[in-house]
C-alpha cells in the first residue's frame, strides 16, 4: 500500500492479437492517466486485466492481453496473468516497485547535483578542483572533474 494518496497512476492494456489481426499497429485497447489507486502498480495491473477479460468487447475475446502500468516515482509493472498474488510474491513486488522508485528518485538526485555543481563552478569562486573535492563523498574525482569539464564545453 502506498502511504502518497496524492499519486497517480496510469496503464495501458494491450492485445498483440489484435494488431497482427488486421487492426493495424499496436495501440492500447484501453488505457488511462491519472487513475487513483491504493495499491501497488503490480495489483493495479492485475485489477485492470481481470476487470477486462470478464467485460471486453466480443472481438478481445479468446485473445491473450497484457497490462503496461506505472506511477509517477517511477515504478512500473508488466502483467499478463490476472490471478492475486501470494504473499510472498506481492512482497517482491513492493520489493520490486521500492527499488524503481529509488532509481528513478537516485537519477534526479544526481542530476541536481551535477547541476549545481556546474551553477557553482560558473556562478561562484571555486576551482573545478576544490568542486570536485567537496563532492568526493558521492562522486569520483575524475567523473566530477568530467562533468565540469562538459559544462565548460557548453558555454
Amino acid at each position: 500500500m502506498r502511504d502518497d494518496p496524492d499519486l497517480e497512476y496510469s496503464y495501458e492494456l494491450r492485445v498483440p492479437g489484435a494488431a497482427n489481426a488486421g487492426e493495424g499497429w499496436e495501440k492500447p485497447a484501453a488505457s488511462a492517466e491519472g487513475v487513483n489507486w491504493d495499491g501497488t502498480v503490480h495489483d493495479l495491473a492485475r485489477s485492470i486485466l481481470a476487470v477486462w477479460q470478464l467485460d471486453c468487447p466480443k472481438r478481445y475475446r479468446g485473445l491473450p492481453a497484457y497490462v503496461e502500468a506505472r506511477n509517477g516515482l517511477g515504478a512500473y509493472a508488466e502483467i499478463n496473468d490476472p490471478t492475486p498474488a501470494d504473499e510472498m510474491v506481492a512482497a517482491l513486488e513492493v520489493a520490486i516497485e521500492a527499488s524503481q522508485m529509488a532509481d528513478v528518485a537516485s537519477d534526479m538526485r544526481r542530476q541536481e547535483l551535477m547541476d549545481t555543481m556546474r551553477d557553482v563552478s560558473k556562478f561562484s569562486s571555486l576551482s573545478r578542483n576544490n568542486i570536485a573535492h567537496r563532492c568526493r563523498g558521492v562522486m569520483s574525482r575524475p567523473t566530477a572533474l568530467k562533468v565540469l569539464k562538459d559544462q565548460q564545453r557548453g558555454e
